[in-house]
């Protein structure tokens, strides 16, 4: 199955091909312009890479969330445009299992695994996966404390938001570290989500995984842009 994957929900932004989960293009941008310019000029540089035109693809593969509410948005909308013009199937990862997939056949693989993403206002964002990789839920924001009281038994913890965890925690832990989130991590969650049979979807099937609501509100009772009397 040849794969194109992207991420745009964090920081930085990333693209690749991949075939049977070997990678046969990958590109990372940690910096520079915002990721609606980026994005594009990735995707066409691993399709160059890797020797391919849409049309040669057999699926996607995009982060939906939780992350930056632009990111996910630019990341949807590429995925979305793609899979409207060409026909092809998405599959829809959240960041958590992108960040936990290269991790599951790791060290201690017969632990169960945690991923957390530092979310601001004294949050984390957690999702669980057993021993074998299958999701055990959906992202949730929570506050430290509350996401440690989740996590039962001898557990395995991934992400820039784990080490705050610890403090809560007196079961036995294998802190990984902050853990990488890339298109690599995006495809292998996507293949191995549908060797378990799930299903990839349409354009319009898409959604966004943002786990809460946004950092930015009007304020209550107030309108968007100022009116003159």
């Amino acid at each position: 199955m040849r794969l194109l994957a992207f991420d745009t929900a964090g920081i930085g932004c990333s693209a690749g091909v991949f075939a049977a989960g070997r990678p046969l293009a990958l590109r990372v941008a940690e910096d520079g312009p915002g990721h609606a310019e980026r994005l594009p000029r990735l995707i066409e540089a691993v399709l160059a890479e890797a020797s391919l035109e849409l049309d040669d693809l057999d699926g996607l593969a995009v982060t939906v969330g939780p992350g930056s509410f632009s990111g996910i948005r630019t990341g949807l909308a590429a995925a979305r445009g793609l899979a409207l013009a060409t026909g092809l199937r998405t599959m829809p990862v959240t960041t958590l299992e992108a960040l936990a997939a290269p991790w599951h056949d790791r060290t201690a693989a017969a632990l169960p695994l945690a991923a957390v993403l530092g979310a601001r206002r004294g949050q984390v964002f957690l999702q669980r996966f057993a021993a074998d990789g299958r999701p055990l839920d959906r992202p949730q924001a929570l506050a430290p404390a509350a996401a440690a009281a989740r996590l039962d038994g001898p557990v395995r913890l991934v992400g820039n938001g784990a080490a705050g965890l610890l403090p809560y925690l007196d079961q036995p832990v294998q802190h990984l570290g902050d853990g990488r989130l890339d298109a690599g991590g995006v495809a292998l969650a996507a293949e191995r989500a549908l060797s378990r049979g799930g299903a990839a979807v349409g354009g319009f099937e898409l959604h966004p995984c943002y786990a809460r609501g946004a950092d930015a509100r009007p304020g209550a009772g107030r309108p968007l842009v100022d009116v003159g009397t």
